[in-house]
């Protein structure tokens, strides 16, 4: 037994000979191993079909078999795109390969007792099911690829295609001479099984990020208005119909030569002899051919050809001439054919490119194969091969007369792409042909710097001469993010002179400078250090940060010494400037930097934090994401800290789990933890996620069923079971309406705006949460819809009555009583619900709720109203771990009377050294008896902030509880008459909101506009990073809330209401000032008049 420590490094070795990184290599060979078998389902089915029915049938039936297919594919090709999208992938597999292992079975069964009507059934229907083995195996593939992984490795994948028509074809005559031709229909069936296997182990492979790939949908593009769409169809038409003839006129003169057995073993080495063949010119000669001499030449090889050896065979209608003929054919086809073919489908847009390929290749090449069988049918009889031959050359003639056509309109398309949109839609099998590449370089040579770096971005990893001059212009350029682009691009050139980055070092423009730092490093390498040293200390962050971490990349042990030393220096230096500028190097250099990014990870100031979470995403080391998840509870790093976890992927799987289930773990933290596990796109995840869907939580559980939902149909995983769904629908049901019941009741006791409000909210997740769970069944896209639009008044109506379609009966009597119009009460018991809560149950249950944000708002209301319930719920918030609920407490005895303040005052004091600095403040204010506090800043709880950010149209859509983290960093500021906020020119790097007094916006001697309480400022420095655009002047003593810009847009991320509000509130602006210039032109022209 070879010792593992010598097979794996031969295994890397091999994985880096084949372009597989790491945690690629399972995924490649079990797709290897699933394309493997479906080529030998397809070239075996083939063998057996031809022989089964040339021995029985006359070479007069032929002809109809072939229009036979070609109506079945397009019957076939249509349901299944119809299907294809609403199953999960493996269970489309696993039903394709019962029909197709069941039917060959039959097949077995039905020849051995000599019913020979089945063999023109096997002849279609074995042709079909191979194709749509191959069909699904392509979807999947690109299902488990990002683009640029699919263009390294789907040519290795790819040559299992040709490995299994060569297995086949040198096994199957011997298989044949021992067990005969019909007993070939149990090694297709084991075949089935064998690739049915490697497809359901690659569910356990992540998917990359995204939408599943599907079927192409739509209105089909009118090819009869598109004259390139025309051409390649009339092409597709010509081609096969002239294949199919050929095809008949082989089989002609093969039972002409062989019988039985005899024909099926001929067919396999034919095979096996043409795959040999097929692989070696697609590898040697195929991207040669395309990249020399353009998509004219290789849609000519085919049909050249196989038009020459039609004209051989008029002479010579023998076995050997008919085998080029369908070389020609076999080999061709899915070789340069099939490449070409791709090529030209380039120049069509993303979305139209897809639905033209699905037409042509549903619709025009199976009708190709029925009408050859129609020319059969016509004049087989009457005309012998040899009359054929003179048939098949006038149809290869039209063929290759209309390549010409073909070839001027795919240039004109191209070029019409490249300069109308700038990009092409590439697919990973895409061979750029020496057309398509000479055009790509000439418009990286135009005068027009949009169109050349379109160019470049398709030309990537090309190491043309002609792109060093193509570039050098771009960096001569006056706008500075061409050159920024072009230094980028210049990085990636094999072999560009390191001289052309050197003189980008003095650029004007930093982020320039930055660019040409690091492309000088990379292509200089340790000769780069000696320059590259004295712009560690230039002016520019960004400059800086290039050249150090270029000298840690790419200087060797020399530049690594020089630049590590100033790193240290960084990383311990008290600035918060400098340590953000490690946290940016670090980021730069990726792998291997997880002890510094761990320790900027802990640094005290929140900047740097979020500097170093960007670095995590690069650096993705397993022992980052204990950090990481304690930073998913901080509101101004978790999207990042979210993005980090989700790149280390599978590895991290267990401890997201072991976090969530952690009852100490911050609730902030756990509700953020199903979106991680929903960025590990594997089976791992979704298993993780189902263990919690019975988690107190109602939040939680929704966050839970959303990630399941969006796993589900990513991964194309199974329906979940109708009984665990009619559980689930039903606890949350009985659950939610209880509570909404007890709501009810206890109304008159704790209704204020914001608990109202948070009860809404409570009543709309349980809505979420039902449909969510409906998906797990049903197909997500039309659930997602109606979760869109059951909560719009406008079109209620009509998504209650698609979900009343869409449940079907068994789920119906419990899902739509949700949805009356009835009291809670009577919706509950319409779900078998038990007995509603009380008022005084519901209270307690709310104040018990693990939702912290309902047990403030609840306390709040209680004490507003003064129930006599809200003292002994306000005792036991003191002790709560979650800082909003002893908020509360403060809150209620603030509202109590005198006499009941003092004899509690204790209660308060032990909150004078809360760990939260809010409650703390809040407790001191609560006891003091200092100096008047109207002279200074309220203090303000998160409840009263919360009020005034949804008083401004900026924040009044979003729902209380969201923006409770935003009130908690707001700060209160109080100004002094004639007090300046902010001066014009100041960095803005915070927004306000007026709470009492007003504020005059003024540029100059001009006033902008006055603001009251409840109207917002600011927003536009931190909106676009500008200086201030005026100043802030106090009228009257001013209190507002201030709010940092980086807590806004981690908000303004998650909450698209707040974008909305933004939108209105500049509208309004905007409006406000046309009228403004509408009355000075008004004025001016009186003046004038």
């Amino acid at each position: 037994m070879v010792p593992a420590s010598l097979l794996q490094p031969a295994q890397r070795r091999l994985e880096s000979a084949l372009l597989i990184r790491p945690g690629e290599a399972r995924r490649t060979a079990l797709l290897f191993a699933q394309l493997l078998a479906a080529s030998a389902i397809f070239i075996l089915g083939r063998t057996v079909r031809d022989t089964l029915f040339l021995s029985v049938f006359p070479m007069s039936a032929l002809p109809w078999m072939f229009v036979a297919y070609g109506a079945t594919s397009a019957v076939v090709a249509t349901v299944y795109a119809r299907y294809a999208d609403r199953l999960p992938r493996h269970r489309m597999l696993v039903t394709t390969v019962a029909l197709g292992a069941a039917s060959y079975l039959g097949t077995w069964v039905l020849v051995r007792a000599e019913l020979v009507w089945v063999l023109p059934i096997f002849y279609v229907w074995s042709e079909v099911v191979a194709n749509l083995f191959l069909v699904q195996f392509w979807t999947s593939a690109n299902e488990l690829f990002d683009p640029r992984a699919a263009k390294r490795l789907f040519g290795v994948i790819g040559a299992a295609r040709v490995l299994g028509v060569i297995l086949i074809g040198t096994s199957a005559g011997a298989i044949v001479k021992l067990v005969g031709t019909a007993q070939l229909l149990f090694v297709l069936v084991a075949l089935m099984v064998l690739m049915t296997l490697a497809a359901l182990a690659l569910r356990r492979e992540p998917h990359p990020e995204g939408p599943r790939s599907s079927i192409a949908r739509g209105p089909a593009p009118a090819i009869t208005k598109n004259a390139y769409a025309r051409g390649l169809a009339l092409m597709i038409l010509l081609a096969f119909v002239a294949l199919t003839v050929g095809d008949y006129q082989f089989k002609a003169i093969a039972r002409s030569t062989y019988t039985g057995d005899d024909l099926a073993r001929f067919f396999a080495l034919f095979y096996a002899v043409v795959g040999v063949g097929s692989f070696v010119f697609q590898i040697v000669v195929t991207p040669r051919l395309l990249r020399r001499f353009g998509v004219g030449v290789g849609m000519s090889v085919m049909p050249a050809v196989f038009g020459l050896s039609s004209a051989a065979l008029l002479g010579w209608p023998v076995l050997g001439v008919a085998s080029v003929m369908k070389s020609a054919d076999n080999g061709l086809q899915y070789t340069v054919h099939e490449t070409t073919l791709q090529a030209l489908y380039v120049p069509f847009a993303a979305n139209e490119k897809a639905r033209v390929r699905a037409l042509l290749e549903a619709v025009v090449k199976p009708g190709a194969y029925g009408v050859g069988g129609l020319v059969l049918a016509l004049f087989a009889s009457r005309l012998d091969v040899t009359g054929l031959g003179a048939l098949t050359l006038g149809v290869v003639a039209a063929w290759l007369g209309v390549v010409p056509l073909v070839r001027r309109r795919y240039q004109r398309a191209l070029e019409h792409t490249l300069t109308a949109r700038g990009d092409l839609a590439l697919d990973a099998e895409f061979v750029l042909d020496a057309q398509g590449r000479e055009l790509l370089l000439h418009v990286a040579e135009s005068a027009d710097p949009r169109h050349a770096l379109a160019a470049f971005e398709q030309l990537e990893g090309d190491d043309s001469p002609r792109l060093v001059p193509a570039i050098e212009r771009l960096l001569r350029e006056g706008d500075a993010a061409v050159r920024r682009a072009a230094y980028g691009y210049l990085a990636a050139l094999p072999g560009a002179p390191a001289e052309l980055a050197k003189r980008g070092l003095e650029d004007r423009d930093p982020e320039a400078r930055a660019e040409a730092a690091n492309a000088y490093a990379r292509l200089a390498g340790d000769d780069a250090v000696e320059t590259l040293l004295p712009y560690v200390d230039d002016p520019a962050t960004e400059v800086r940060s290039a050249a150090l971490a270029g000298l840690l990349r790419d200087g060797g042990v020399e530049g690594s010494i020089a630049a590590g030393a100033r790193l240290a220096q960084l990383l311990a230096s008290p600035g918060r400037e400098e340590r953000l500028e490690a946290a940016h190097v670090l980021g730069e250099l990726g792998p291997g930097a997880f002890r510094p990014v761990a320790r900027l990870l802990d640094d005290a100031d929140a900047a740097v934090r979020r500097a170093a979470l960007r670095a995590c995403s690069s650096v993705v080391d397993p022992r980052l994401a204990p950090a990481l998840c304690s930073l998913l509870a901080d509101p101004s790093c978790r999207n990042r800290a979210r993005t980090a976890l989700a790149a280390i992927g599978l590895r991290i799987v267990p401890l997201l789990v072991e976090r969530l289930r952690d009852p100490k773990t911050p609730r902030a933290a756990r509700l953020e933890i199903p979106r991680v596990l929903r960025g590990i796109a594997t089976p791992e995840s979704y298993k993780a996620l189902r263990s919690f869907v019975d988690d107190p939580d109602g939040h939680i559980r929704l966050r839970v069923y959303a990630a399941m939902s969006k796993l589900r149909a990513s991964l194309g995983l199974a329906r979940e079971p109708a009984a665990w769904l009619e559980i689930q629908l039903r606890r949350e049901l009985v659950e939610g309406l209880g509570i909404m019941a007890g709501w009810e009741a206890a109304r008159d006791r704790c209704a204020t705006p914001l608990f109202v409000d948070q009860m809404r909210l409570y009543e709309a997740r349980l809505v979420r949460r039902v449909l969510r769970l409906l998906e797990l069944r049903h197909e997500p896209g039309p659930m997602r819809l109606l979760r869109q639009t059951v909560e719009d008044p406008k079109r209620r109506t009509n998504a209650l009555e698609a979900l009343d379609n869409a449940v079907g009966t068994a789920l119906r009597s419990l899902v739509m009583p949700l949805f009356d119009d009835a009291p809670a009460r009577d919706r509950l018991a319409a779900v078998g619900g038990r007995e509603p809560l009380s008022a005084e149950g519901f209270l307690r249950n709310r104040a018990a709720s693990p939702n912290p944000f309902t047990v403030l708002l609840l306390l709040d209301a209680l004490s507003a109203h003064r129930d006599p319930l809200a003292p002994e719920l306000s005792q036991r918030a003191l002790g709560h771990a979650d800082p909003l609920v002893r908020e509360a407490a403060v809150l209620e005895l603030a509202r109590a009377s005198a006499e009941e303040r003092a004899a509690r005052a204790s209660e308060v004091e032990q909150l004078l050294a809360d760990p939260d600095h809010i409650v703390a403040r809040l407790a001191r204010a609560e006891l003091s008896t200092l100096a008047p506090r109207e002279k200074e800043a309220t203090v303000r709880s998160t409840v009263e902030k919360i009020v005034v950010l949804k008083s401004t149209p900026v924040f009044e859509k979003i729902a209380s509880e969201d923006l409770a983290p935003l009130a908690r960093v707001a700060t209160e500021e109080l100004y002094p008459d004639g007090a300046r906020i902010f001066a014009e020119g100041d960095h803005g790097d915070s927004l306000y909101v007026v709470v009492r007094g007003k504020v005059r916006i003024i540029k100059g001697a001009d006033t902008l506009a006055e603001l009251g309480p409840g109207e917002a400022f600011g927003e536009m420095a931190v909106l676009d990073a500008a200086p201030r655009s005026g100043d802030a002047l106090c009228v009257g003593e001013t209190e507002v809330l201030r709010i940092g810009s980086e807590e806004f847009y981690e908000i303004l991320h998650e909450q698209v209401e707040l974008a909305e509000g933004i939108i209105r509130m500049l509208v309004r602006r905007l409006r406000g000032a046309a009228a403004t210039s509408t009355e000075e032109q008004q004025r001016n022209s009186l003046i004038v008049s």
